[in-house]
């Protein structure tokens, strides 16, 4: 536990007198700095506007500090102890400052309004690293809207404890330059821990190293739904909800990389999935590993990414990986992560490997009964046999070479034991060249060689046996070839 020894009480009303100017005639280019003391009273910094950097070290606020609508130089607050039993220990809603900063700084309240309150707020820059928010009735960061031009630092053994549906850490509609939160704790036992939906980062939002998000329930452990970033860095990062989505990011754009690697642990739970990623653009690089992406209910509900597009390979997982993840840990059956897939390989110049996926997709279509008709399951069935769904036609080429040589097979063998004879002598055999003929006229659609002008079966049972067989044959000959036709011109193609 943090220990502030404070030697000294000062009044919050004469602060707030000196940043007036009040007091003083030619202040201190440093500001006021004060260390190691007790604010007595709540530190009403309201609609006041002033040059005068404030500094507070060690001290003791235990009525909190309102700084709405102010517009000040500096207000650093480091290692210092701000409560409040019924308002926001910091309200800073509206605040306009070069600076901000709650180093190391301990923060406790029980309102619904938050622990600390940025909403609609304006910095420069803004500081929280290492600071302790407790909230147990609300955001413990509350910071809708809030607009930061340079750098916001939510680092080194930074901790927010909140409670309810808004967040634990709240950042809706938020713009920052650039978000870093490696090694945060964030919890919240009844809603998620980040809330940052909407929220507009022009550079890097780091989550790495030690970041730890604890959230409860179906609005997920971290949101970034509808979100716009530079890039997004989740290495080494731990999410968790027991009983809804640990990370949901819908409708996510991001300019440039996304990494999910490194470590990167995810566990969900609930009706939904782990990790939402629906309708997510990536500009960039996307990279992601998902050895330690578990779903506390079932495998099946690990992932879903219908509508996620990336303009290249994916990296940190294997292709064979990746189409096990699609087939095996998404909930529902969706062709665009397929088709996507495929996409991005047939652009690399890896045509094989992508009619492998085109046709994982459609067995992946057919398992879960995305097909309703049973028909329409035993024609796409029937295709992935002999056509490899349409994306392997030579199949059918093979079938039609079988065909053939059955056909050629029992015209030698049948013709050679009576079931064939000479049209004009009845009683002369057919040599082995005319039986090789029959028999291809029998097997090969669109070829015929004349024997059967000079060659016919005969009225015995081995004759007959062979007309019929040549039937049976004929027609068969005639499906590969129709289907051939049709597999090469992706007429039995479906997405």
């Amino acid at each position: 536990m943090r220990s502030w020894g404070t030697t000294r009480t000062v009044p919050a009303r004469l602060i707030r007198n000196v940043l007036r100017g009040r007091l003083v005639s030619d202040p201190d280019p440093h500001g006021l700095r004060l260390r190691g003391a007790r604010i007595a009273g709540r530190l009403d910094l309201e609609n006041l506007t002033s040059v005068i950097s404030l500094e507070l070290t060690n001290c003791v606020l235990d009525e909190g500090i309102n700084a709405r609508d102010a517009t000040l130089h500096r207000l650093v607050l480091t290692e210092c102890l701000l409560e409040h039993p019924s308002a926001a220990a910091l309200d800073a809603t509206r605040l306009t400052a070069t600076v901000l900063g709650f180093a190391h700084t301990t923060a406790r309240a029980h309102t619904a309004l938050g622990a600390v309150r940025l909403l609609g707020a304006h910095l420069g820059s803004l500081d929280g690293s290492g600071a302790s928010l407790r909230n147990d009735t609300g955001p413990a960061l509350h910071a809708d809207h809030l607009e930061v031009d340079q750098n916001m630092f939510l680092r080194g053994g930074f901790t927010a404890v909140g409670a309810g549906e808004p967040g634990a850490v709240r950042l809706f509609g938020a713009h920052i330059r650039r978000l870093e939160c490696d090694g945060a704790n964030l919890r919240n036992d009844t809603g998620p821990a980040l809330n940052a939906d909407g929220l507009r980062v022009d550079r890097r939002v780091f989550l790495r190293d030690g970041f730890t998000a604890v959230g409860a329930g179906r609005l997920g452990a971290v949101r970034l739904h509808g979100a716009h970033l530079g890039i997004l860095e989740c290495v080494g990062a731990s999410l968790r909800n027991d009983t809804g989505p640990a990370l949901r990011a819908g409708n996510l754009k991001v300019d440039r990389n996304v990494l999910l690697c490194a470590g990167f642990e995810v566990v969900g739970g609930g009706d939904d999935v782990a990790v939402d990623l629906t309708g997510v653009r990536v500009g960039g690089v996307l990279v992601f590993d998902p050895r330690r992406l578990e779903h506390r209910v079932t495998t099946r509900r690990r992932l879903r990414v219908d509508g996620l597009v990336y303009p290249g390979l994916p990296r940190g997982i294997s292709g064979r990986a990746w189409l096990e993840l699609l087939r095996e840990g998404t909930p529902e059956y969706a062709a665009q992560p397929y088709q996507h897939l495929a996409a991005v390989h047939r652009a690399a110049g890896h045509d094989r490997e992508a009619r492998q996926i085109l046709m994982a997709q459609r067995r992946d279509q057919i398992d879960r009964r995305a097909l309703t008709g049973g028909a329409e399951r035993t024609w796409a069935r029937f295709t992935g046999l002999v056509l490899g769904y349409g994306y392997q036609p030579w199949r059918a080429l093979l079938g039609l070479a079988l065909v053939t040589t059955t056909a050629v097979t029992l015209a030698v063998i049948l013709g050679g034991h009576g079931g064939l004879t000479q049209v004009r002598t009845s009683s002369t055999e057919c040599t082995w060249t005319e039986r090789v003929g029959v028999g291809i006229d029998l097997g090969a659609p669109l070829i015929t060689t004349g024997t059967q002008t000079r060659c016919q079966t005969t009225n015995t049972t081995t004759g007959q046996t062979l007309a019929a067989a040549g039937w049976i044959l004929r027609l068969l000959a005639w499906a590969f070839a129709t289907l051939f036709v049709a597999g090469f011109t992706t007429a039995v193609r479906k997405t």
